[in-house]
């Protein structure tokens, strides 16, 4: 055979090759063509999820969509730009709709399956917090989905109930007895314990007329602070009647204690008496005129003027026993050159005693509570803030793509604990302060008022 005809031979062969490896890939082509579903890619898309609320508890209502896109290649790695639509009728496949409290569904907590392309899942909580999504129960390769995510935020009442009222001040003490924490159980125990408790006893206690006898019988004119005068004056004609006749006699014994040229013959005579004459004479003047006077001021001080009635016995007033210590101390030392720094004495003991006992532990009490209540408000505010981290950290833990809403929400209920806490701690705290000031300075007022009196006594005789 010639070289000629051998490369026709050849020439014959390719083409018979080249046309048979044409026919096959025609054929594998139209195979592929006719069964694509292996190779096709499927995406199951969420369209709709709405949370309602009803008496019975949330529903929630999803709608999903399927779509297709075919390869271009039998490895199915190469596929067309556009999704289109399929219906729901050319396939048999079951959807579920799962809801778990993390976006990584690791703890699914209710599931819903259909055939449809819509569910409602109903009666889910209140108080919980929720992440759904559509899933295919058995799908085919090259699948994919995406989800909708929802928050269902913490209700006390469904619709139909009766909603609460926090406005008003009933309102916003129940919401601050549910949200304040212990803190403010303590701050309003402690204040009403101080309001009806510690308060009326201080007032009680330190009333003028509790301190001073007063001119007239009758709770309202004790209680009212009125007549402030005929409490507490003696040098006015309307002053206290009890302070002026114990004055009365006093300042009689007291001008006793010295002579005066009147208790001689003549003024001649008043010069030239011995010391030894003078003494005589004052002594004779104070067993005459001054210690008759002591005597009687001690009784009054004792059984009270006549005619005054009281509503107890002059010796459970305070400056009744004040004036008696003086008194007292005046007619055992009798009217020796020391007895005025006796009577100084005994008076200013027995008025820092008296003074003492009006305070008691009532008033130091209003400062300590008035001092506590904000302490405690700051430390259920430290509380209140830690709690709102914590809640945060903890819910960011286990679901980290959870909604701004839910990380709002736990930061609220430590925030409304911390305002909470510190609005009673300085509601309360700031008025007893104040309160406590108050009665300090009343307490002060008394006993300058004590001092005035007897010094104003002395300096007068």
């Amino acid at each position: 055979m010639s070289l000629k005809e051998e490369q026709m031979k050849f020439n014959r062969i390719a083409k018979v090759m080249l046309a048979a490896i044409f026919g096959i890939l025609v054929v594998a082509g139209a195979a592929t063509a006719e069964n694509p579903g292996e190779l096709d890619s499927l995406w199951l898309h969420t369209s709709d999820a709405r949370w309602e609320k009803t008496e019975e508890g949330f529903n929630l209502s999803m709608e999903w969509e399927l779509y297709i896109r075919k390869a271009l290649n039998r490895r199915g790695t190469e596929f067309s730009g556009e999704w289109s639509a399929l219906s729901l009728e050319d396939v048999d496949y079951t959807f579920r709709i799962e809801l778990a409290s993390d976006s990584s569904f690791t703890n699914v907590i209710k599931t819903e399956e259909t055939t449809e392309a819509s569910a409602t899942v109903r009666g889910l909580d209140f108080e919980s917090f929720y992440i759904a999504r559509v899933r295919i129960v058995d799908p085919p390769i090259n699948y994919r989905d995406d989800f909708a995510s929802g928050t269902i935020y913490k209700h006390e009442k469904a619709v139909g109930g009766a909603s609460e009222d926090n406005s008003g001040v009933i309102g916003f003490i129940k919401f601050s007895f549910k949200n304040g924490g212990w803190q403010t159980y303590v701050i309003i125990a402690l204040a009403l314990m101080a309001l009806f408790g510690v308060l009326p006893l201080t007032w009680a206690r330190m009333r003028l007329a509790n301190v001073f006898p007063p001119n007239k019988p009758g709770f309202l004119y004790s209680a009212l602070p009125f007549d402030r005068v005929g409490k507490t004056d003696h040098l006015s004609p309307r002053g206290n009647v009890f302070v002026r006749e114990v004055a009365k006699y006093w300042s009689r014994a007291m001008a006793a204690m010295a002579s005066d040229p009147s208790d001689w013959e003549s003024t001649e005579a008043f010069i030239k008496a011995s010391a030894q004459e003078q003494d005589e004479v004052k002594k004779r003047r104070w067993l005459d005129i001054g210690l008759p006077a002591i005597e009687q001021a001690i009784d009054v001080c004792k059984n009270g003027v006549p005619g005054i009635k009281l509503k107890k016995k002059p010796l459970d007033y305070p400056l009744p026993r004040v004036l008696l210590a003086a008194l007292e101390n005046q007619r055992i030392n009798r009217n020796n050159w020391w007895t005025s720094q006796e009577m100084d004495r005994a008076a200013d003991n027995t008025s820092f005693k008296e003074i003492d006992n009006l305070k008691g532990w009532s008033v130091t009490a209003f400062w300590a509570i008035g001092s506590i209540e904000p302490m405690l408000g700051l430390f259920g505010t430290v509380e209140g803030i830690q709690k709102s981290f914590m809640n945060i950290q903890a819910q960011l833990k286990e679901n980290p793509d959870s909604p701004m809403a839910e990380t709002i929400e736990n930061l609220a209920g430590g925030i409304h604990q911390a305002l909470i806490t510190t609005f009673y701690g300085l509601l309360f705290g700031i008025p007893f302060m104040l309160i406590y000031y108050y009665y300090r300075g009343k307490a002060d007022w008394i006993f300058s008022k004590w001092e005035e009196i007897i010094i104003d006594l002395l300096n007068r005789a």
